[in-house]
């Protein structure tokens, strides 16, 4: 009891603190609900609104580490992680080292000893460091001549003074998320081996899903989370946060936007295209006093897909889904697919109609969207619109007249560059797969 009361003093001396210099932290930390979990191997846990700690683990940290322990945790809530929407079956525990990755490359302690032990992520990655460079196990056949290994070679070297992890690439969470995904999948026959010398880095992932269990998406804390960040920015009240990490959790705080919205919005337009009025079909709110409308089940859907040698299998397979769920339905008769990189790899568009394995295509040049463009031109009278899947990475195509046309980007960093010449093409509007 006596190390209860001892703690809950250390918080409010934490708040009273904030409160005067950190005023974005302290808003955010009022919206939480610190519990006791007495239960965690981990010190602490965020979700659904709630810090949870454990008391026995965080009971020896002196003031300046519960500090820096807590305020890691608001980092990560003010980057959205906890509450942002997940990929497809989710790997929550790949979701918070790639956090702990993307925080730690902004909040530098003033003193090294400040944070209490070494972020999970970072820790993770340094475990793996050697072995890759080395390529000794658990590399396996996969690993030989990747692209992988060598991402992992190039940001796995250890500064020789400070020890810290030197990145070369400046990856965003979600492409994180998917590397850390891979080495956690390539590594899991040795993880469960060291697991059992009592090695406690290989336990790491599956501390990281503890840590991660209370994730998900939460659009009122979204909303919640952008009206303090707004404020914010208003009134000056970063406090202590400045910088590259004001910019990131600036850039971050966008959650109103939404890849479903878009598709939505152009399914609705493509399909008002078939829309017609009749006189022998009442208006359901006028009645007879105003015409009826009926829709032709003939709405037909361009996709082209960049099959370039940027597109992942995973990245298209995420497309496949949210192109499945949203127009598989209702209005739309057909979908009909085209593949393309430098040119059209089919002359004769496939029914989407099954599961098409991308590595099947012989492709993986570089990126052209004129022919994909072209293709749709001499063929519009067939088509009601077109959704383009790509990175984006190409020149920009000339487009001759005013179609309707979706750019589905397959990351928000691949968005960011290409959106405002996307938009400026008639007829086109963009929007990207979180993931």
């Amino acid at each position: 009891m006596a190390n209860e009361n001892l703690l809950e003093k250390q918080f409010s001396l934490i708040s009273k603190s904030w409160f005067l210099n950190e005023p974005l932290l302290f808003s955010v930390l009022t919206t939480h609900s610190l519990v006791q979990n007495p239960n965690l191997s981990v010190p602490f846990r965020t979700g659904n609104f709630i810090i949870e700690y454990s008391p026995k683990i965080i009971q020896n940290y002196t003031q300046p580490q519960l500090e820096s322990a807590l305020k890691f945790e608001l980092y990560r809530i003010l980057l959205g992680h906890p509450y942002a929407r997940q990929p497809h079956n989710a790997k929550k525990g790949a979701l918070f080292l790639a956090s702990d990755i993307i925080i730690s490359q902004f909040f530098k302690p003033l003193s090294s000893s400040d944070l209490p032990e070494e972020p999970s992520g970072i820790a993770y990655l340094k475990f793996h460091a050697a072995r890759i460079k080395n390529l000794e196990y658990p590399l396996g056949k996969k690993w030989a001549d990747t692209e992988e290994l060598a991402f992992f070679q190039r940001n796995l070297q250890l500064d020789r003074k400070t020890g810290d992890l030197i990145f070369q690439d400046d990856l965003t969470f979600e492409q994180w998320y998917k590397k850390i995904v891979f080495l956690i999948e390539e590594t899991s026959a040795a993880g469960t081996q060291n697991a059992g010398n009592g090695n406690s880095q290989a336990l790491i992932p599956e501390l990281a899903e503890e840590s991660a269990e209370l994730w998900e998406e939460n659009e009122d804390a979204q909303k919640n989370l952008q009206s303090q960040i707004q404020k914010a920015e208003a009134e000056q009240g970063w406090g202590g946060i400045g910088g590259n990490l004001e910019l990131h959790i600036k850039e971050s705080c966008d959650f109103s936007f939404d890849y479903r919205r878009a598709l939505t919005k152009f399914r609705a337009k493509i399909v008002s295209a078939e829309r017609y009025l009749t006189r022998m079909r009442p208006s359901r709110r006028y009645g007879f006093s105003a015409m009826g409308s009926r829709y032709r089940r003939r709405a037909n859907l361009l996709v082209a897909v960049d099959v370039s040698g940027s597109i992942t299998e995973e990245s298209f397979s995420h497309f496949y889904k949210a192109i499945t769920n949203f127009f598989f339905l209702g209005m739309i008769q057909k979908i009909d697919l085209i593949f393309f990189d430098v040119n059209l790899k089919n002359t004769k568009p496939v029914l989407f109609s099954k599961s098409i394995n991308l590595s099947q295509i012989n492709a993986r040049g570089g990126t052209n969207f004129q022919p994909a463009i072209d293709f749709f031109a001499e063929h519009k009278s067939d088509y009601s619109g077109m959704i383009i899947f790509t990175d984006g990475e190409g020149a920009p195509p000339k487009v001759q007249f005013s179609p309707d046309i979706l750019w589905i980007l397959d990351s928000r960093l691949s968005y960011e560059k290409s959106r405002y010449w996307i938009n400026s093409l008639p007829g086109s509007c963009s929007t990207y797969l979180p993931f």
